[in-house]
């Protein structure tokens, strides 16, 4: 028996149809099949946006859980918050939580109830927060799916449940930065004190500097050049090499010292090699 193309796309789709029903009925979203009538075209762009005034040193938290965070310095020195989320498709589920944003005592508070999940095909969605906010504000991301944090100066502590994060330009005393599935890439960070860690991912790193810290992944490799070094570095791996300075290491875990050694940092991982270079020098 010989199909025709249009024949063969529409079996392809009529495929894609089943199967998304079955997902949707084993998350819980439907009952049974019978829930399939409920699929409906999304076209969902909140448009919402807010700006407060909280002094040059606010105490920014933000909890989405559903979203990518976006974070970078304002250049009025004022908070400057946008739901970035957008949906147009066709699926099944819940609309995204409307994002709200509170004045506190000491900053603003962003937050989005998380929702019951859906399942957009024929189609596209985008979960994201932007939020502008002075360059020394203290940020505390306290959940998220994935964030993105740039020219900051204040103390940071960002989570993510579920992606990557990313922190670009930033000088800061404390940067903590941990997320449960998802790599973990530094670009041109300074901290006096850094914490870096991740379930599953990689661990990347360019151009850092940093007085004390620590560097983890369950699963990954992690990648790192310094700058300017005065460190003593301990790295450990069950299942990988050890590079310093392009030199592999016989043991693990192993020791090197650069510059005159006055810092540490631990970096570590269970599954991955480790690959630590300073001041320039090659793999």
């Amino acid at each position: 028996m010989r199909y025709t193309r249009t024949g063969v796309i529409a079996i392809l789709i009529a495929a894609e149809i089943f199967i998304a029903g079955a997902i949707v009925a084993s998350a819980g979203g439907l009952n049974s099949f019978s829930g399939l009538h409920d699929a409906r075209t999304f076209d969902y762009t909140p448009n919402m946006t807010a700006t407060v005034d909280a002094g040059q040193t606010p105490h920014v938290v933000i909890d989405d859980r559903d979203s990518t965070v976006t974070v970078v310095a304002s250049s009025d020195g004022k908070i400057h918050v946008t739901d970035a989320t957008h949906i147009h498709g066709w699926g099944w589920g819940s609309r995204p939580g409307q994002l709200k944003v509170e004045k506190t005592s000491d900053g603003v508070l962003i937050q989005r109830p998380s929702v019951a999940g859906r399942i957009v095909i024929f189609g596209f969605e985008f979960s994201g927060t932007q939020v502008e906010v002075p360059a020394g504000a203290t940020l505390e991301i306290r959940d998220s799916s994935g964030a993105r944090i740039s020219d900051l100066t204040g103390t940071i502590d960002a989570r993510s449940n579920d992606g990557s994060i990313r922190a670009t330009n930033v000088r800061s005393d404390a940067v903590s930065l941990t997320t449960a599935d998802g790599r973990i890439i530094l670009t041109n960070v300074d901290a006096a004190k850094l914490n870096g860690q991740t379930s599953d991912g990689s661990i990347i790193a360019d151009n850092l500097r940093v007085g004390t810290g620590a560097l983890r992944t369950s699963d990954g490799s992690i990648k790192v050049a310094l700058s300017n070094a005065d460190l003593k570095v301990r790295a450990q791996t069950s299942d990988g090499s050890i590079r310093f300075n392009g030199v592999r290491q016989s043991d693990s875990p192993a020791e090197y010292t650069f510059g005159n050694g006055s810092g540490s940092l631990d970096v570590a991982t269970q599954d991955g090699s480790i690959r630590v270079t300073a001041n320039g020098a090659q793999e």
